[in-house]
């Protein structure tokens, strides 16, 4: 090899492996972090403008970013049952938009209620009957048993009294199994609901007057700050009965109460006297 020629083998030789050394060389790229997860936000956000649920923009707002968790999660409790809960106020709080917030209501508790009582979700599926399907529900599944019967109930009564006795027996059911799991639900909705509906089933079938006062009885001594109580055995059980010192009476400790001693529901308080007045407004064409 003449003197010329080793020259270009090194340059040669260094042309090849250049590449090479710059690859090895390289730092490797840096890992992506994984994209955050939206779930917690969007539970974070319902549960804050839920907090000013009297408000209906920030109401909206809620139940928009519970359906947007309830999405990623279908039948996830964290993002259905808050859902379940906005509707049902919804429902209560707007009556016009009564059927609609009960239809979502009773959609977001049954996609609860499958994935916490599969054995309910099986007998459901191979047509057993709802009342029957509830007796499968364990203790986990009580809250959205409760609020699929609060919704099957206001739905129908949304849309009248043929729509009502469809689903009465069925409602009422559900609702005596999640009262038997946990009566202290949504602060003893279970009863309180209960007080309501037995008031116009016969005594013959477990219900009338006593069955009736006896449940809103129970519901007062577990949520004795949760007005709505009041108002619905004075819309119904007193009404019914007619007597007009109760009406008079349960409607007066509801219009005294001041929301500010109970914060965590003051917004369904506040509704609790908008509807007492209401009521009062109509008492002398309810006696």
């Amino acid at each position: 090899m003449g003197p010329s020629t080793a020259p270009l083998a090194a340059l040669a030789l260094t042309l090849l492996l250049s590449p090479l050394a710059r690859a090895q060389d390289a730092a490797p790229p840096a890992p992506q972090a994984p994209a955050p997860d939206p779930y917690p936000d969007l539970l974070r956000r319902g549960g804050e403008a839920f907090a000013l649920r009297d408000d209906a923009a920030k109401l909206r707002e809620a139940i928009a970013r519970f359906a947007e968790a309830a999405a990623l999660r279908p039948g996830g409790r964290e993002a259905e049952l808050p859902l379940a809960r906005a509707q049902a106020f919804r429902a209560e709080s707007t009556p016009r938009e009564a059927s609609d917030a009960w239809r979502e209501a009773s959609r977001a508790a049954e996609r609860a209620l499958r994935r916490a009582a599969p054995a309910f979700a099986e007998a459901v599926d191979r047509g057993d009957d709802p009342a029957r399907a509830a007796d499968a529900v364990a203790a986990p599944g009580a809250e959205p048993l409760y609020w699929l019967a609060r919704a099957t109930m206001g739905m129908a009564q949304a849309r009248g009294i043929a729509a009502v006795l469809a689903v009465k027996d069925a409602a009422r059911a559900m609702m005596e199994r999640a009262a038997a799991l946990d009566e202290r639900v949504d602060h003893a909705g279970p009863r309180r609901a209960l007080g309501a509906w037995l008031a116009v089933v016969p005594a013959a079938a477990g219900g009338g007057a006593a069955a009736s006062r006896a449940s809103f009885d129970r519901a007062r001594a577990l949520a004795p700050a949760y007005l709505l109580a009041r108002v619905r055995e004075a819309e119904v059980l007193a009404v019914l009965v007619q007597d007009r010192a109760r009406f008079d009476a349960l409607l007066g400790e509801v219009l005294a109460f001041d929301p500010a001693r109970a914060p965590e529901v003051a917004p369904e308080n506040r509704l609790a006297q908008r509807l007492a007045k209401d009521l009062q407004a109509r008492r002398d064409r309810l006696f």
